[in-house]
């Protein structure tokens, strides 16, 4: 029998490579397939006691965990502690002992001193970090954490695409070790979390930890608080915390920056204010008798809401009829923060930063412009940490704009701070760098 032609002998072997390599990829395909629908499906995200508040999205399992931590963050507990306020003193303290060589990145500044006080507050005074006046390992993670920012989508839609590219790259480079901050801040997280729990008696200090103890320890919620759940808890009210007072102070400061005429008018109803043995003036009369910094603090939230979150609801049983239109239920609705916050029916020159309109508006004007606004978001969903977040807030700013004016530099543009759509809503150059002048007699520039 002769044998075939070059040609077609060439031809033959070339379709059987062909489809090998076509069965070879179809096995990696289905695998990664396989791997990617067992890491994303329904299975790993079935609703279980270990999930926290932010990740439990029915409305009812939400309401109970709810309940865990609420009275923790109220208000009156808060506000009532003195160790709070006096804890939040010293990091904005040390924020200013920071600025007193000129040029800073505020944005880095107030990671870290949001950082330092939700520790503080979570894991007790003995594991908190000091992340504003110390060299550690805390600043290193939170820069990762916003640069990963930007691939955000990538790796929670192709998380096994991701890791596996982003092993690569880190290998190829020590620049691109940011690609596994997500890894490096729940293994921190978990790491200070176990300190705090088996550290010093929990009962010698006021944290989350140890309220959450008791809570399990007092077998009413049976068995829903478990070691995991405390775990994950702790975990996303630190993420959150430090991530939502970041933004929202950096463009305060951006803000006032631009518009010295309310730095001066804070300073001068902060300087009618009393002050404390300690130089310190009290939050009480920070948050009641300086009305410019409420407005000014309110039109930042208006203008550059702190979370690029959905605001994802469920529709509940027997739907909802919503604008005319019927949604069956449990499906899901979702709504935009900046869509209110820009309305300008209710916001005139929604693009302008305008503090005077939370003060000059009439009171039905002004219900008018509360009503749209929820940088802490509506309803049963509220923010848990608005109270902290206000403290925080004012504090920094009154010890800042009280000793310093601040001035604009030529590395922060419009176009740096441009706000992204990321999750936490972050400024496009990942810094806002701004000079401060200390103020000689509250009055006059040195």
């Amino acid at each position: 029998m002769p044998s075939p032609p070059e040609h077609t002998l060439f031809y033959t072997l070339t379709i059987q490579a062909l489809l090998f390599t076509l069965a070879v990829v179809s096995i990696v395909l289905i695998y990664a397939w396989l791997v990617y629908r067992l890491g994303n499906s329904s299975l790993r995200h079935v609703p279980g006691p270990w999930r926290s508040i932010f990740a439990t999205k029915p409305y009812e399992d939400h309401r109970i965990k709810r309940k865990y931590t609420s009275s923790f963050y109220q208000a009156k507990t808060i506000y009532k502690l003195p160790e709070i306020e006096e804890h939040v003193n010293s990091r904005s303290l040390a924020v200013l002992d920071q600025v007193r060589h000129g040029g800073d990145d505020v944005f880095s500044l107030t990671s870290r001193y949001a950082l330092d006080n939700i520790t503080f507050l979570v894991f007790g005074p003995n594991h908190g970090t000091h992340s504003v006046d110390q060299t550690c390992t805390e600043r290193g993670i939170l820069e990762g954490l916003k640069h990963q920012q930007f691939i955000g989508p990538l790796r929670y839609r192709c998380p096994w695409l991701y890791n596996h590219a982003s092993d690569l790259l880190q290998r190829l480079s020590s620049r691109l070790r940011y690609l596994s901050a997500d890894e490096e801040f729940p293994a921190w997280c978990q790491k200070k979390f176990f300190a705090a729990l088996k550290g010093a008696p929990l009962n010698e200090s006021h944290s989350l930890v140890r309220h959450l103890w008791e809570l399990k320890e007092d077998g009413a919620h049976d068995g829903s608080i478990d070691v995991p759940y405390m775990a994950a808890e702790t975990l996303d009210n630190i993420d959150a915390a430090e991530a939502t007072i970041a933004v929202t102070a950096t463009y305060l400061i951006c803000k006032l920056t631009e518009a010295p005429e309310w730095q001066r008018k804070i300073r001068q109803e902060l300087s009618a204010l009393p002050k404390q043995d300690d130089g310190c003036l009290l939050f009480a009369d920070i948050d009641t008798r300086v009305p410019s910094l409420e407005a000014c603090l309110r039109e930042v939230y208006r203008m550059h809401p702190s979370s690029s979150g959905k605001n994802e609801r469920v529709v509940p049983l027997g739907g909802r009829t919503l604008a005319g239109v019927f949604v069956p239920e449990h499906t899901v609705v979702t709504s935009s923060v900046l869509a209110l916050h820009y309305d300008g029916e209710v916001y005139s020159d929604p693009d302008r930063f305008l503090p005077r309109r939370w003060i000059d508006s009439s009171e039905e004007e002004r219900k008018a412009l509360d009503a749209q606004l929820i940088p802490f978001g509506y309803g049963g969903r509220t923010c848990l940490g608005k109270a902290l977040a206000t403290m925080e807030l004012k504090l920094l700013i009154a010890g800042l704009y009280l000793e310093y004016e601040s001035m604009a530099t030529s590395v922060t543009s419009a176009e740096s701070m441009k706000q992204c759509s990321t999750h936490d809503a972050v400024p496009r150059g990942l810094k806002c760098v701004v000079m401060f002048r200390r103020v000689k007699n509250n009055a006059t520039p040195e």
